[in-house]
């Protein structure tokens, strides 16, 4: 199980969740973005890595190695970010996404070896704005991923499984999560069920607990979310290159993260990448 190459015939899928409510404002432990900013950064720039991933020839379209969507949940509602997506049609193919981003000027600064300090600017494209507004609508969030998947299961069904990635710093504000969940994690392929991971991202600087064997004690919120949460196949472990770090049977969970953490959680969430074929 979880061995099935991405291929155009068999590609594979990535689905977003973000919280953006009104929490999401604050800053992310690590950082002094806002948690909103840090994620719509990390999303973008993961985004735009899968199109690159999917690219053989730069005079071509990216190849139809996977379907991805991203459904935002915040006060505003449960809605798809993507451009050009919807709510009958959340998920689409990279080549559909891929030259629809907003491109952002970005500059950071570099100290080089002699000890001068550069500034360099460089523009990356932009397909997701932060935002942070009203309640967490988890429940709503992970009702529509199933309905998306669903139908992308019957479609494909000799495809790696989709991998649902959820973000949030909170708890759900309308209702458990754990039933729809659960309803996502039934959904099959002939190489696995549908796997779903979940980050909490926190402000503070305490400890993060990343990728968990047992759910971490006298937390309800930390034991909620592993439960929730799927164990991590061997193949996304070694295709991320994070074998040595990460235990058998570890959960794909992470619990008070940071931006550090944010940034392991989507690489190896997305490892899949790796697993791409010639075909």
């Amino acid at each position: 199980m979880y061995e099935q190459e991405i291929s155009r015939r068999n590609p594979g899928c990535f689905l977003f969740l973000l919280d953006q409510s009104y929490s999401m404002g604050a800053p992310i432990s690590g950082s002094p973005a806002p948690k909103s900013s840090a994620l719509a950064t990390m999303i973008n720039e993961l985004l735009y890595a899968i199109v690159l991933e999917c690219t053989k020839d730069f005079q071509e379209l990216p190849r139809h190695y996977f379907d991805v969507g991203v459904i935002g949940y915040s006060g505003t509602g449960v809605r798809p970010l993507l451009p050009g997506t919807s709510r009958r049609r959340a998920l689409v193919p990279v080549h559909q996404y891929a030259g629809t981003g907003r491109l952002v000027e970005h500059s950071h600064t570099l100290r080089r070896p002699d000890g001068t300090v550069v500034e360099e600017r460089a523009t990356a494209p932009e397909w997701i704005a932060p935002l942070n507004s009203g309640m967490t609508p988890m429940c709503a969030a992970l009702g529509m991923a199933h309905k998306v998947l669903r139908g992308w299961v019957k479609q494909h069904r000799s495809s790696f499984p989709p991998i649902v990635l959820n973000i949030t710093d909170g708890e759900a504000t309308d209702g458990d999560p754990r039933s729809e969940a659960q309803r996502i994690t039934r959904l099959t392929t002939a190489d696995g069920a549908a796997l779903l991971f979940n980050l909490h991202l926190s402000e503070a600087k305490g400890e993060s607990i990343p990728f968990p064997v047992v759910p971490p004690p006298g937390v309800p919120q930390a034991a909620l979310l592993f439960e929730m949460s799927s164990a991590l196949p061997g193949t996304l472990v070694q295709a991320s290159g994070y074998g040595d770090r990460i235990r058998p049977g570890a959960r794909g969970f992470v619990f008070n993260g940071g931006a550090a953490s944010l940034m392991d959680f989507l690489r190896i969430g997305t490892s899949t990448t790796s697993l791409i074929g010639e075909h």
